[in-house]
């Protein structure tokens, strides 16, 4: 009886359930090789597989295709198709424990499957979109602002609670992590498919930003419920929550650090100007050998001259949808304005063909000179103003009045 009663308790699953409960429980009371076993177990679950990288593959196809044809729910779907984000959490995990050697394998996998994310979307996305309207939703995703961090950190807290409580990866946590970080990395991709350095760089600074706030909330995360390095003092964790909080805040000082390419300088139209001129022409005839007397008279002829002075033509913004257009500071350029749908344009200079494009450059109302892609304005074809000018040609005629003297 005592034998049937006792030999539960020696079974390999049974006491390694009841080690998890208590280490989560009691972590912190744990002896030194009861948490080793309790870290290990934990990092096996944030082990990538094959199907790891598969579903990188499929998150990039609907991201690449989400940003091609301005389709929100397909960039939400590639979200959810994302791989799991328990490399993440086990990064976070190899750095509360002092496991260099787990967080770089944990860091190779993450960036792999990440990289096949970004090649699926650049080639989907990012060959032949031929309209530049298309890039704003893409834009949007490489710029820093509070409500993708909230989601991020919300994300990212949740994500390592699951794994230090529940020893799981969960879903929804996990797709709002990959949310952050799938979509500045497939704009990234579809940048260097495009040849545009200055997308895929911010896209890149983005996603490199969201992973390491990522990693440096579930570190806190798991710090609070008790997780605490295996070797050494406390200092070191101390050092790597420093390290990680110091690249953040120097990479956020590095997003507004930028060099401004030199504004190119618009070049001057030539204006016509029409003079008048008075030119007197005197005209006398006289063949007789009678005596005459002359009688002039004056004849004002005016003549009016069509003088064409060219101006500037104004077009519209057209084509460019409820996204609008954007204005670059020199051909495939940097980003400096954005246009919205029938804004007025005064067309400076151009075209001049750069990256597969036509490019024109152009002033806006308030000032503002840019260079604008061909495709989304109204028209291009000057209309020079017409100013008569009248021409007066004054012309002297002498008409000669002859009266004969009678012979003798």
């Amino acid at each position: 009886m005592n034998s049937q009663t006792t030999e539960p308790l020696h079974d390999p699953d049974y006491l390694s359930r009841a080690r998890r409960r208590r280490a989560r429980r009691m972590l912190t009371q744990l002896q030194a090789d009861e948490r080793e076993v309790f870290l290990e177990w934990l990092a096996h679950q944030t082990s990538p597989n094959v199907t790891f990288f598969i579903y990188g593959l499929l998150s990039g196809l609907f991201v690449g295709v989400g940003f091609r044809f301005d389709q929100r729910a397909l960039l939400i779907a590639g979200a959810l198709l994302a791989p799991s984000m328990g490399p993440v959490a086990g990064m976070a995990l190899a750095a509360v424990s002092g496991s260099l050697r787990f967080f770089i394998i944990r860091l190779f996998s993450l960036l792999v499957a990440f990289a096949l994310l970004a090649l699926t979307a650049g080639l989907s996305g990012g060959l032949e979109i031929g309209i530049e309207s298309k890039w704003i939703l893409a834009i949007g995703h490489t710029k820093l602002n509070m409500v993708d961090f909230g989601l991020l950190l919300f994300g990212a807290i949740l994500l390592a609670a699951g794994l230090g409580r529940k020893g799981r990866v969960l879903a929804l946590p996990s797709a709002a992590v990959a949310y952050e970080l799938a979509l500045p990395l497939g704009v990234a991709g579809i940048g260097l498919v495009q040849g545009d350095p200055d997308l895929w760089q911010k896209a890149l600074i983005t996603f490199a930003l969201h992973l390491t706030w990522a990693v440096v909330a579930g570190l806190g995360t798991l710090t609070v419920l008790g997780f605490r390095p295996l070797t050494g003092s406390n200092h070191s964790l101390a050092v790597a929550m420093g390290l990680m909080g110091l690249v953040a805040l120097t990479s956020v000082a590095g997003m507004g650090a930028s060099v401004l390419a030199s504004i190119p300088t618009p070049t001057p139209t030539p204006t016509a100007t029409a003079t008048s001129t008075t030119t007197p022409t005197a005209t006398s005839t006289s063949t007789h050998t009678l005596t005459s007397t002359a009688t002039p008279t004056s004849t004002l002829t005016s003549t009016s001259t069509e003088t064409s002075t060219p101006t500037p033509p104004s077009v519209v913004v057209f084509g460019a949808g409820e996204q609008g257009a954007l204005l670059r500071d020199a051909p495939g350029g940097m980003i400096i304005g954005f246009l919205a749908e029938g804004d007025l344009l005064l067309v400076l200079d151009g075209p001049v063909f750069e990256g597969r494009r036509s490019w024109w450059f152009v002033r806006t109302v308030s000032g503002l000179e840019g260079w604008v892609v061909e495709g989304l304005m109204a028209t291009f074809t000057p209309t020079p103003s017409i100013t008569p000018t009248p021409t007066v040609t004054d012309t002297l005629s002498v008409t000669p009045s002859v009266t004969p003297s009678p012979s003798p």
